[in-house]
């Protein structure tokens, strides 16, 4: 190649509708049928779709499904579908399209999703529905989406009181889905906190003198707004903040002295998060090039630490 990199681009899936020869089996399977609450699919095929994989809802004869189990199914299982039956669906829901690939990636790596009353619940591969709790909520959204930080920090932390992890599938232009797992955590160091009379570590040496940057010498003087009362909530915490500008957040937080060791955290300020998926991508992809966790701190009745990182499925 003319950069003199070996690798190749890697392939990406267009999923086309037909069914493959490639394993399929003697004996041609009949596309779903209508059902009042889904696609409807006998015995005895029903059967290892949802003993095997957990797919569909069981009833009286076999299992429904719904419109993306069955595009998995159509991808997967050489379920056939009807004539126009994708048309339909997409005549309906202009992001039918977007959902069943989301739905598609998510369940790739042999993990079990499976639609339960509006929502995604995943169980590991090891695991299935009938024998114990799901171990994930996941929500699929568009890259161009609002970023929602409330109500996704609401749904996090419900989850979490459940033991429920947060996930997110987002799907781009290019039909390419990036996963993000969103936790809560409670950022701690070992530092001694600085006061406002004794504050050995802050501001940086030059000229033979320390400079304290704003906010510094704002918590210092007392002064009271958002940053400060931030600035404080962390450094009672034993951390230490530094400016992020080279990597795109408000501060790089540190658990120890900057000549110990990294900063472990990349912070960021709810208002001065990015307004949709896009931007939160830049921002996670950033901090995990350098070896960071990308975190927004908001504040309620107190802070609140939100995370998010990239997933990948089965991992």
């Amino acid at each position: 190649m003319a950069d003199g990199r070996k690798s190749r681009p890697r392939s990406r899936p267009t999923r086309p509708i037909g069914l493959s020869g490639e394993g399929a089996p003697a004996k041609p399977n009949m596309p779903p049928a209508k059902h009042e609450s889904g696609w409807f699919v006998a015995e005895p095929l029903s059967n290892r779709l949802y003993q095997k994989s957990a797919l569909g809802k069981p009833i009286d004869g076999g299992i429904v499904l719904t419109e993306e189990e069955v595009m998995f199914c159509h991808w997967h299982r050489h379920i056939p579908l009807e004539e126009g039956w994708v048309d339909n669906r997409l005549s309906e829901d202009p992001h039918f399209a977007h959902k069943s690939v989301a739905f598609d990636v998510i369940r790739s790596a042999g993990e079990k999703v499976v639609p339960v009353d509006g929502k995604w619940l995943r169980w590991s591969r090891e695991s299935h529905p009938s024998k114990g709790d799901a171990e994930a909520e996941v929500r699929w959204s568009l890259a161009k989406d609002e970023f929602d930080i409330n109500e996704l920090l609401d749904w996090t932390m419900s989850l979490s009181e459940n033991s429920r992890k947060a996930e997110i599938a987002i799907v781009d232009d290019e039909m390419d889905v990036t996963m993000y797992r969103l936790s809560i955590i409670e950022p701690k160091g070992k530092l001694v906190p600085a006061t406002k009379s004794d504050y050995p570590l802050l501001g940086v040496e030059h000229l033979s003198r320390k400079f304290m940057r704003e906010e510094e010498l704002d918590w210092v003087n007392g002064v009271q707004n958002p940053v400060t009362d931030l600035f404080d909530e962390l450094n009672s915490r034993g951390l230490l903040m530094r400016p992020g500008f080279k990597y795109g957040c408000r501060w790089r937080v540190y658990a120890t002295p900057v000549e110990e060791d990294h900063a472990p955290w990349l912070m960021q300020m709810e208002v001065d998060a990015p307004s949709n998926w896009e931007g939160v991508c830049l921002s996670v992809r950033l901090a995990e090039g350098v070896n960071k966790s990308w975190v927004i701190a908001i504040k309620r009745s107190s802070w609140h630490f939100l995370v998010i990182s990239r997933h990948l499925p089965g991992r």
